[in-house]
């Protein structure tokens, strides 16, 4: 027995957006599962001229070649309509709205966001939309894809180019585009700039695993860039924070909310972000003291921090709400709050610009933030013996590398460090 399939709807056509000039256009009308959808053709033509009963144009003299033309068209018209019913499985998984959409693809005016890409452009933009979409999507990656992209566009279009293709990525492509991400105006760092090569080598690493290219010329030796160490954000030492704790602070009550919480995200040591996550609902109650638990916001993991005795009477001070503000409130008045407290406390900056390393000193109120916070509790609590594994359960860096690399010590500051830990095991054994 043939299973049952719905008639194919007949489209029809109907003239609209009648104009004094007694022009009109032509619009498709469509019927789906009962509901009728309307398709502009974009057609316009004379109204005088419109066959109501034929749904065509009439055959004018003069202008026989010019309606053939414009019938032949609507013909095209009726067919794709009727393929798209016939497609979707004779309407049952169509709705108006993929009709339209479907209409548009297959009539040229749009491009389909299934197709298969041809160029590395293509297959960013989808690569991108997709992350957009994704359930658990993070801002911060797809904006990332973004960036990069952006700038390969404009690349392109500075060498005279409407896009790139997966060819084209070789090593005149990698040589020319590291050069171009050096120079004036962008003078991209060499870890900027390796950030957005990397992200271009997984554009086509994506592209690859999909079938759409056999170029590997991305995955040779040094085809990406190395990074450089550079030192140019600030740290604060547990004296400077006694500083900022002494500082007075009563005739500013707006300074002194700013200085209370930047003071407890240095020792919280989480991103800013989970900082208002402490509460007393989170405060864990034990012999030995109590402890906050916190889900972290950017990677939601738990993460259980002491409460040391400062942070413990900010807390009680504030009767265990922090202060509130946002991000940029805080970035702006730490450095009116340091800049009173550390006028003369400076570091080494170190920074790559262009593709070259530069050094110079700087004063800490000019470049700190609250990122600052989280690196002052890493760095002070490194300093005195806390070991990197148990640091990373609350600093959330997933590797030692990454952990050191985040922190502000220099090498002369890890021996004695390893000297005074290794003396303090030989004792034990003696």
């Amino acid at each position: 027995m043939k299973p049952y399939r719905p008639k194919i709807p007949t489209p029809r056509y109907q003239i609209i957006n009648r104009r004094p000039n007694g022009q009109c256009l032509i619009q498709l009308r469509f019927n789906i599962n009962g509901r009728r959808t309307h398709f502009s053709t974009s057609i316009n033509i004379e109204t005088k001229h419109w066959n109501p009963k034929r749904q065509r144009v009439k055959q004018v003299r003069g202008k026989e070649d010019v309606h053939r033309d414009i019938n032949q068209r609507l013909e095209r018209f009726a067919e794709i309509a009727q393929e798209i019913f016939v497609d979707y499985d004779y309407g049952r998984d169509l709705t108006p709205e993929l009709f339209k959409e479907q209409m548009a693809i297959r009539c040229g005016r749009i491009e389909d966001p299934n197709a298969k890409a041809t160029n590395l452009f293509q297959f960013a933009e989808q690569f991108i939309k997709a992350e957009q979409t994704k359930p658990n999507a993070k801002r911060g990656t797809w904006k990332k894809y973004l960036t990069v992209f952006n700038h390969l566009r404009e690349f392109a279009a500075e060498h005279g180019k409407d896009t790139l293709g997966f060819s084209d990525i070789d090593w005149q492509f990698r040589n020319d585009f590291i050069n171009w991400l050096y120079s004036p105006p962008r003078s991209h760092s060499q870890n900027n700039a390796a950030k957005i090569l990397a992200v271009t080598k997984q554009f086509m690493r994506e592209a690859e695993k999909r079938g759409l290219h056999s170029n590997r010329i991305y995955t040779q030796k040094d085809f990406g860039l190395r990074r450089v160490k550079t030192k140019g954000k600030v740290r604060l030492t547990f004296e400077e924070l006694e500083a900022l704790a002494e500082l007075d602070l009563t005739d500013t009550p707006h300074l002194e909310r700013v200085r209370d919480l930047f003071l407890a995200g240095c020792f919280i040591g989480t991103r800013f972000s989970d900082w208002y996550k402490v509460n007393r609902e989170n405060i864990i109650e034990e012999p030995e003291g109590q402890l906050i638990q916190i889900l972290t916001q950017k990677v939601r993991n738990r993460v259980v921090v002491p409460v040391f005795p400062v942070l413990a009477g900010i807390l009680e001070k504030y009767n265990y709400q922090l202060p509130e503000m946002d991000i940029h409130t805080l970035n702006r008045n730490i450095k009116t709050v340091c800049k009173i407290a550390l006028k003369d406390s400076r570091f080494q900056r170190i920074y790559s610009e262009g593709g070259d390393t530069k050094a110079e000193i700087v004063k800490k109120w000019e470049r700190v933030s609250s990122h600052a916070a989280r690196r002052s509790f890493a760095s002070n609590f490194w300093e005195a013996g806390i070991p990197a594994a148990l640091l990373m359960q609350i600093t959330g860096h997933t590797t030692e590398k990454q952990f050191f690399e985040y922190i502000d010590v220099s090498k002369e500051q890890a021996a004695r460090q390893f000297a005074k830990m290794a003396l303090e095991v030989l004792k034990k054994r003696e």
